[in-house]
């Protein structure tokens, strides 16, 4: 396969996953059908089935790809203490909330599938101790090392959980400083959590 089949199969693929995620952020999982999926991104079924084995595999690539995006637009390695890369954080979902609902309609609509489906709590698990083995070592770095693997394991779920439901309020509220300043203080307790180690 020359370079340019391959960037372009990756285009084709990367077409599948914003296609899925406009649909879901748009009207809900249930109305990510194979149909419907094909239509919006313009392509036969044949090539939606040489990318991707099922649908269940788009809508977790749709997810996987939002962490991703996150992961990117906010690097740990670039911030000089945890207090600055959680603010950067929170920052980061209020603005991306805020400019684009169908993030939140796309990842709080696919929890319900994580609880129900043990496939896809599989998935959901290798995704979030990925994400924790990517920032683990930085906020060790953070605390000069003083603080244990498993007191860091614990703060990013922290995190984890946290978000989830400030995801949640913000939406329901759409009250953006009100919510800067409760992350404010979340990351004021976990600062204090991480440092009486």
């Amino acid at each position: 396969m020359s370079l340019t089949r391959k960037a372009s199969a990756e285009i084709t693929r990367q077409n599948i996953i914003q296609a899925a995620f406009e649909i879901a952020g748009d009207s809900g999982y249930e109305a990510l059908t194979t149909n419907a999926l094909i239509q919006r991104a313009g392509i036969a079924k044949g090539t939606l089935y040489h990318h991707f084995k099922n649908l269940d595999e788009v809508v977790f690539a749709v997810i996987r790809k939002i962490v991703e995006d996150c992961m990117q637009s906010v690097p740990i390695e670039q911030f000089n203490s945890m207090r600055e890369y959680l603010y950067a954080v929170g920052q980061y979902q209020l603005d991306c909330f805020f400019q684009d609902p169908r993030l939140i309609n796309t990842v709080y609509g696919f929890l319900p599938k994580g609880m129900q489906d043990p496939q896809f709590r599989l998935l959901a698990q290798e995704l979030l101790d990925s994400v924790c083995a990517q920032i683990s070592p930085a906020i060790k770095q953070f605390y000069s090392n003083t603080v244990s693997d498993e007191k860091v394991t614990r703060a990013i779920r922290m995190v984890d959980i946290f978000s989830i439901g400030f995801g949640v309020h913000q939406s329901i509220y759409q009250d953006k400083q009100r919510y800067q300043a409760i992350w404010q203080d979340f990351v004021d307790m976990l600062e204090s959590y991480l440092n009486n180690s």
